[in-house]
């Protein structure tokens, strides 16, 4: 019996100034960069750019292209992750991001961030059918899973051979010219290695020359959606014990909830960020720090986001905002990586 082995590979594209934002003669340099192979030479003048604009959207797009084509795909998915947070109604970052958790074998998180594409916006044809792909490649998971644990299930041996012929259909998808406007474009494909990638706007259709991981590695199991039930837990509740502590004026209790490896926004150093924090709690009086709605989500690397509606009051000042809290298990513990609010 033949069973699916690699995950049908998703496209990628580039952001299109015209689209969106306004032209920008540096993204379109890097671009012609990449075109030409210097991945390196684009990625030192992107973020030359980003240094003094640091909100360059196609930049930072176009930067998350150059960090593929370097083998750099942890850094990638960190630049989209961020664009999907400052310019949530754009749906081409999330394919992004579905492409490279694809690469990684992580199916789960290409179907969630093809679904959150899809939602921004539904006429987007291409996370559709990448979306169609990841549903193939998880389908096939499962019904290989049921042929081995009964032999003598020919129905679910004929729904293998189905899907399987379906992922293979969709397992050479092509690149598209950088000239096509944003929501017709797809985004860089992430195999591994990404060196042997097609050129990123090629606009010549491009076969990936990598297959991404085997698809049994990655099955989707009751037993990983409660991990991560039980991990969404631990994350409310390590947030609920930062908000505690900082309402009880337990300095201690408070900065303990950041990881060592915390940095703060703003250019702040982590040491100069503790002194702060730590003086303005002690000059409260009195603080109340309330956790609103809060919505638990995964992101790379076995992080978590929460995004919730922070209501702060104390003596002298009240205030309420969107907050937003990465946190990371250290130590059967969940800490606070990143910090911003939106």
């Amino acid at each position: 019996m033949k069973t699916l082995s690699r995950a049908a590979l998703l496209t990628a594209g580039v952001l299109s100034a015209a689209a969106v934002f306004a032209a920008d003669n540096v993204a379109q340099q890097a671009q012609a960069l990449l075109n030409a192979g210097k991945a390196s030479e684009a990625l030192a003048k992107l973020d030359s750019q980003l240094s003094s604009n640091p909100q360059d959207a196609e930049a930072r797009f176009v930067r998350g292209l150059a960090l593929v084509k370097l083998g750099r795909p942890k850094d990638a998915i960190r630049v989209y992750a961020d664009l999907t947070r400052d310019y949530p109604t754009l749906p081409e970052p999330y394919n992004n991001l579905a492409a490279l958790y694809a690469a990684q074998g992580d199916y789960i998180k290409a179907r969630d961030a093809l679904q959150a594409a899809v939602v921004k916006n539904p006429g987007y044809a291409l996370a559709n059918e990448n979306l169609g792909d990841i549903y193939a490649t998880l389908a096939s998971a499962a019904y290989s899973k049921a042929a081995q644990l009964n032999p003598g299930n020919a129905g679910a041996k004929r729904k293998l051979a189905v899907v399987s012929q379906l992922a293979s259909a969709g397992s050479n998808l092509t690149q598209s010219s950088a000239a096509q406007p944003l929501a017709s474009r797809p985004v860089v494909s992430a195999p591994a290695p990404v060196a042997s990638a097609a050129p990123v706007a090629a606009p010549a259709p491009v076969v990936a020359a990598t297959p991404v991981p085997a698809v049994s590695s990655a099955p989707a199991t009751s037993t990983a959606t409660d991990l991560e039930s039980t991990q969404k837990q631990g994350v409310l509740a390590a947030v609920e014990a930062w908000a505690r502590a900082w309402t009880a004026k337990d300095v201690d209790g408070y900065l303990g909830a950041y990881a060592d490896e915390f940095t703060p926004e703003g250019g702040l150093s982590r040491e100069a960020w503790a002194t702060q924090r730590r003086e303005r709690i002690a000059r409260a009086k009195d603080i109340s720090v309330k956790v609103e709605k809060p919505e638990v989500s995964a992101i790379e690397d076995g992080a978590m986001r929460v995004s919730f509606r922070q209501s702060y009051k104390s003596d002298t000042f009240s205030d309420s905002s969107n907050k937003v809290l990465e946190l990371v298990p250290i130590k059967n513990s969940w800490k606070i990586v990143r910090e911003y609010s939106r």
